[in-house]
């Protein structure tokens, strides 16, 4: 009975409600899955869980950093293809105004031909 008492200052019987507890006999847990649990290692599973609630903690804040860091990577990503739309632009801009000055070239070359036809001057590569 004092061990029972104990346990529920300590409160053993709320977690043992939670662990589906069927019975408590002195030293001993009995679970609804017919498992039977030493006080001692109930106290033991109870450090693990604590452990693991920590490991579970460090986990959050490792995939809270972890999404921060894609977060942020995707921002500079979205950067970066920005700037390389741009250049593209700035290249297809630039092949259209090279193809307008070739046709410019070769048509004021045949007006230069013409004229030195009609003056009778030979031109020389």
């Amino acid at each position: 009975m004092e061990d029972l008492a104990g346990m529920v200052q300590r409160g053993f019987l709320e977690t043992a409600k939670k662990a589906d507890v069927v019975a408590v006999k002195k030293d001993v847990v009995i679970l609804k899955n017919g498992v039977s649990l030493i006080k001692s290692e109930v106290g033991s599973l109870k450090e693990d869980v604590s452990i693991l609630k920590a490991d579970v903690y460090t986990l959050k804040e490792d995939v809270k950093a972890i999404k921060e860091d894609v977060a942020d990577l995707k921002d500079k990503f979205h950067k970066v293809l920005g700037a390389l739309d741009k250049v593209a632009k700035q290249y297809a801009d630039y092949m259209e105004e090279r193809k307008m000055r070739d046709v410019q070239i070769e048509r004021l070359k045949k007006w230069v031909e013409q004229i030195a036809q009609k003056v009778g001057v030979e031109l020389v590569d």
